[in-house]
């Protein structure tokens, strides 16, 4: 099914750059525009979700750091790969399920879905459950965020 869903999602998007979610062993991804990965990472902010910040992923050859320094959530190339730790992620799922169980869901879906030049409940549809793939993602441990072109 992880499989299904993320055939679906790379259906969705337009061809271009894209931000793509892996685990660390690399069983499992998942896949959403810049602008929705902004805009989940806004939701979870407006509900509560306090990030704790991302690390860089050691390079090849390089050695991990014991204290890494903690850097934003904007994802860069496939050098430049940050690390979302399993507590920040299931914090961050905590406060988008608050958000999907909030009366104001439906306006901030439709109003995002319409600045992306899309309307109708098909794409808030589609938006509410790419909400809903990537809190249970975000629930099942650490990941790794970086941009990748969708072509």
């Amino acid at each position: 099914m992880r499989s299904q869903q993320r055939t679906n999602q790379q259906e969705t998007l337009q061809a271009g750059i894209v931000v793509e979610l892996s685990r660390t062993s690399g069983d499992e991804q998942f896949i959403c525009s810049l602008a929705d990965w902004n805009f989940i990472r806004d939701l979870g902010r407006t509900f509560g979700w306090h990030a704790t910040g991302t690390t860089y992923l050691p390079q090849h050859g390089e050695r991990a750091r014991l204290n890494p320094i903690k850097h934003d959530y904007q994802p860069g190339d496939s050098q430049d790969s940050k690390r979302v730790e399993a507590d920040d992620g299931a914090r961050w799922a905590a406060a988008l399920h608050r958000a999907r169980r909030s009366p104001f869901i439906a306006g901030m879906l439709r109003t995002h879905v319409q600045l992306q030049g899309a309307s109708g409940t098909i794409a808030e549809q589609s938006l509410h459950a790419q909400l809903q793939s990537f809190s249970e993602f975000a629930r099942r441990g650490a990941f790794t965020i970086a941009l990748r072109d969708s072509q």
